[in-house]
């Protein structure tokens, strides 16, 4: 069955989307705006309570892995979406 014009426009939304959340999700990992909202979070969150003064660095490490991967895996997804929906129309 082929597909509507509803659905090759849903798909490529969905896709432009991924793919805007791909540019913001790396834009900010380059920044460091995680480590830094991480920070305050822990400065803020977990203050007075028995916890060392400074995050470990091993944490923001694992956070910049995290960003990175996430923004990059949302890269690939958009970009997929987007081939299925050319190749759909095509």
């Amino acid at each position: 069955m082929p597909a509507t014009r509803a659905d090759t426009d849903g798909v490529r939304v969905i896709g432009l989307l991924l793919l805007a959340g791909a540019v913001l999700t790396l834009a900010l990992h380059l920044l460091g705006a995680p480590d830094e909202l991480y920070r305050w979070l822990y400065d803020n969150l977990l203050s007075g309570l028995d916890v060392p003064e400074h995050p470990p660095q091993w944490s923001l490490d694992l956070i910049g892995r995290v960003t990175l991967i996430g923004g990059i895996l949302e890269l690939v997804a958009g970009l997929a979406v987007l081939a299925v929906d050319r190749t759909r129309s095509a």
